[in-house]
């Protein structure tokens, strides 16, 4: 099962925050996310990604 969807926005292992725009596994069964940060796209494994903390803004 994914630990992320389409839409969440991820930090990785080096601090990098972006957006995941896919999820596919590869042929050895390892889940990998393509994850967009200023329109370049990172693919990345699914143990190197981390949810990010969602700031809740004033209203």
């Amino acid at each position: 099962m994914k630990k992320f969807s389409l839409g969440d926005v991820v930090n990785s292992d080096k601090g990098r925050r972006g957006v995941v725009r896919a999820a596919y596994k590869s042929r050895e069964g390892q889940q990998f996310y393509a994850v967009e940060k200023d329109g370049a796209i990172d693919h990345l494994e699914e143990d190197r990604l981390s949810l990010a903390p969602r700031v809740e803004l004033a209203a």
